[in-house]
């Protein structure tokens, strides 16, 4: 069991990890959204789907914010004991850095086993299920642009188009026509269809664009002349070149660890140690954190708090740089994401070894 020190230490640091948390999720899901609605406003994706998106996004983000607000969390929950001389008197009870690492390392391991199965396992599934709604909600809101009750001419003026409204889940068109033109407008035999109903749909193997036609009829002939021919149809595909939103493209964030670890590709053996540097960030930045958080009474409040968020942004950045070098080749990948870890364990070292020449040679202010 926990003695009452190893309590008390976690109380604090999970309250500022919490707290972090929390606020650098809410920072990074307001730039989300702002974003989000002003695809919306410019007609790229529909109000409704704003967030679903989010929630998505939000998923992602904890990926990435877990270790960096743990360990800020450590430094502010620790440096609020060494401002307030707290440590000090348990440093004069026995308290050193085995004894505050023990309980630190055991709420780490802890969260980089949950956060590792995210990384491996959820997160790709949550961002392919995010880059399927992103690109279902663009082709949702192309059907709003086109429809709503007015003509668009397609393909040059050969095609004119028209739907009196959308249905109440925005996905079809109600109560559509299309007319079909020559293109030499010289009144030649022409198509006119009429539905109940109608969708988009692109084909994955050409790519082409369709709009099918559910439950109608179709008319050809000559206009002015009552020799033209009644067909009708359960289904009707009609190739026009609706605004192009793109196809599911399967990016590699949304590829399962397994496909990842089966290629033999650098940019797929980089994504794989992106995922498992970021749990082993829990650790190496908790190792960091510690020394980090030791303050003297006469030092300012943020003081070393203004540090460890630069030293940790710096580690963030070399982490992404590492996996760009990865995945271009200029790094091989035996080395691949994991120097980067190492440079907290042995600024950590560092450290450490500084505060006890300190102690022993008795200049601490």
């Amino acid at each position: 069991m926990f003695q009452i020190f190893d309590r008390y230490l976690l109380k604090e640091v999970i309250g500022g990890w919490f707290a972090v948390t929390i606020v650098l999720t809410l920072v990074l899901v307001s730039n989300k959204l702002i974003n989000y609605l002003g695809a919306a406003a410019d007609g790229d994706i529909p109000g409704n789907v704003i967030f679903r998106l989010l929630g998505l996004q939000m998923a992602w983000y904890l990926v990435l914010v877990v270790p960096f607000a743990l360990a800020l969390g450590t430094v502010l929950g620790l440096g609020r004991l060494y401002r307030d001389n707290e440590m000090v008197v348990m440093s004069a009870c026995g308290v050193g850095p085995a004894k505050i690492y023990k309980p630190l390392l055991m709420l780490g391991a802890v969260v980089a086993v949950l956060l590792a199965w995210f990384s491996l396992q959820v997160s790709p599934a949550v961002q392919g299920m995010s880059n399927r709604l992103k690109v279902t909600a663009s082709q949702q809101a192309d059907l709003m642009v086109l429809g709503a009750g007015r003509f668009n001419e397609l393909h040059n003026g050969r095609v004119t188009f028209y739907a009196e409204r959308l249905s109440d889940d925005r996905n079809s068109m109600e109560n559509v026509f299309v007319v079909f033109r020559d293109s030499d407008k010289s009144g030649g035999p022409g198509q006119m269809l009429t539905a109940k109903s109608a969708y988009r749909k692109l084909d994955e193997i050409s790519g082409d664009d369709f709009l099918v036609l559910v439950d109608g009829f179709r008319y050809e002939g000559q206009p002015g002349r009552a020799d033209y021919r009644v067909m009708q149809f359960g289904k009707y595909g009609v190739r026009v070149e609706l605004p192009r939103t793109g196809e599911i493209v399967e990016q590699r964030e949304t590829l399962s660890t397994r496909q990842l670890l089966a290629s033999r590709d650098p940019a797929d053996i980089a994504e794989v140690q992106w995922r498992l540097a970021l749990p082993v960030s829990v650790i190496t930045l908790l190792l960091l954190a510690v020394p980090l958080c030791r303050t003297s009474p006469r030092q300012g409040r943020y003081g070393r708090t203004v540090l460890a968020v630069l030293l940790f942004i710096i580690y963030y950045n070399l982490l992404g740089t590492a996996k760009v070098w990865v995945a271009r080749g200029a790094i091989p990948p035996t080395i691949g994401l994991w120097w980067v870890p190492l440079l907290p364990v042995l600024l950590t070292i560092v450290l450490l070894r500084s505060e006890r020449l300190v102690c022993k040679l008795g200049l601490r202010r």
